[in-house]
């Protein structure tokens, strides 16, 4: 994997403490800004559930942005991270599309300030990547906590904590429900035209058109304008980062994706081609 300089923004999406994406940026790698430079302290003790008090009122939302991330351009501002340094053959994020984030949103919220629903102060303050080991624990059920392991490497960073906190406390669902629900969604992606067309041109330079058809070719015509291609640059080149669909509310199971996707989620700002990085 090359390591460049100058890519340390690839680190800011997941960090971002008070705010989801800004679905209207155009390089997401921008909103990335080096606030994972520390690395994550011992884990809190754990908590049942979030505490009471502060933020947003769970439930009160529109829809979800569900942000999907290619784990290798993610690493190359990072390869010291526990995430980035796991080289293990096979592993799911080698191939497939992993987990981001799954955000209710608000349509009359183009700032995404909607979150921490229920969550108080002392555990939004600790909501930064160099404290997130720190905020309190999600008690999952090891079933759920193995398979977020596969499907969101940052999770060796703890970056559970910061989705479920900021985002996954306004969804209305348990945390073992909402991150089962987002394992689904992942391993769905995974099977479909789109996501094996990836798995299959992991380490070369496509065009976006070809996936576009693939996406198109698994979810149907017209269905290319509802995904949003994210790309930054690495070395020189253009890179997949991230793909975002926008999903309706409230969820269907992973199966009926196709039937969830909703407009507004623009087309991204990768070039006609660019490549799908390897660790």
């Amino acid at each position: 994997m090359r390591k460049p300089t100058g890519f340390a923004v690839l680190m800011m999406i997941a960090a971002l403490p008070a705010a989801a994406l800004n679905w209207n940026q155009k390089d997401p790698a921008a909103q990335w800004q080096s606030s994972l430079s520390a690395a994550p302290a011992a884990p809190a003790a754990v908590a049942s559930r979030p505490p009471s008090g502060g933020g947003g009122v769970a439930g009160q939302f529109d829809a979800y942005v569900f942000s999907l991330q290619w784990a290798a351009a993610f690493c190359e501002g990072k390869p010291g991270l526990p995430e980035c340094a796991d080289r293990t053959p096979g592993r799911f994020s080698e191939k497939n599309l992993t987990i981001h984030g799954l955000w209710p949103d608000k349509a009359n919220d183009s700032s995404h300030t909607y979150g921490y629903c229920g969550v108080d102060s002392s555990v939004r303050a600790l909501d930064n990547a160099a404290t997130w080991c720190r905020m309190p624990g999600l008690n999952l059920a090891s079933a759920t906590m193995s398979r977020l392991t596969e499907i969101m490497p940052g999770a060796a960073s703890c970056l559970q904590n910061h989705e479920w906190y900021k985002h996954g406390s306004c969804s209305g669902f348990t945390p073992d429900e909402y991150y089962t629900r987002a394992a689904d969604l992942v391993t769905f992606v995974s099977t479909t035209k789109f996501g094996r067309y990836l798995s299959a041109n992991t380490g070369q330079t496509v065009t976006a058109d070809a996936l576009l058809a693939a996406f198109e070719s698994e979810f149907g015509a017209g269905s290319r304008n509802l995904v949003s291609l994210n790309c930054t640059k690495a070395g020189g080149a253009d890179l997949l980062f991230d793909v975002r669909l926008k999903l309706s509310q409230p969820l269907r199971p992973a199966a009926e994706l196709g039937k969830m996707m909703l407009p507004g989620g623009g087309k991204g700002n990768c070039p006609a081609s660019f490549k799908l990085d390897v660790l």
